[in-house]
């Protein structure tokens, strides 16, 4: 029986793109402010927060998780990536500030990343997935 276990998922080249364009354009802008630079610098600063907001909300992408003893089905909108328990020679999650990095190293072929977030998030179901994947024959590391 498949369980299903939703986790806040980012597109991160898209973060990471939305981030540094948001943080060099309000560097721009305070340029323009005929003010002190500490002030300007200050001015920065203080939208580092709303960077961060924005750029989370702009590259939300949602994942569903289904595991069973076959198969390991990561679902997102439009598109659905299936990974055959037998391919995975294991996962890895690594923590990180603003969420959690989820890592699956296949045998023979390039590791699949997918970035939790937790920041400006609801509850997910982190918890019950990295429980089932302990629970499965999936070899699990947590770090």
């Amino acid at each position: 029986m498949k369980k299903s276990y939703t986790i806040n998922t980012l597109h991160r080249g898209k973060y990471m793109l939305s981030f540094f364009v948001l943080l060099f354009a309000m560097g721009g802008l305070s340029s323009l402010i005929p003010a002190e630079e500490i002030v300007k610098i200050v001015f920065v600063l203080f939208t580092i927060p709303l960077i961060l907001y924005i750029s989370v909300k702009a590259s939300q992408r949602p994942s569903n998780w289904s595991v069973d003893d076959q198969e390991l089905v990561i679902q997102f909108g439009d598109k659905t990536i299936v990974y055959p328990i037998a391919e995975i020679d294991h996962i890895r999650t690594l923590t990180r500030s603003g969420g959690t990095l989820y890592v699956i190293y296949r045998k023979k072929k390039s590791t699949a990343r997918y970035w939790r977030n937790k920041l400006f998030q609801s509850q997910d179901d982190q918890i019950a997935l990295q429980q089932e994947f302990t629970a499965s024959a999936i070899e699990y590391y947590k770090f």
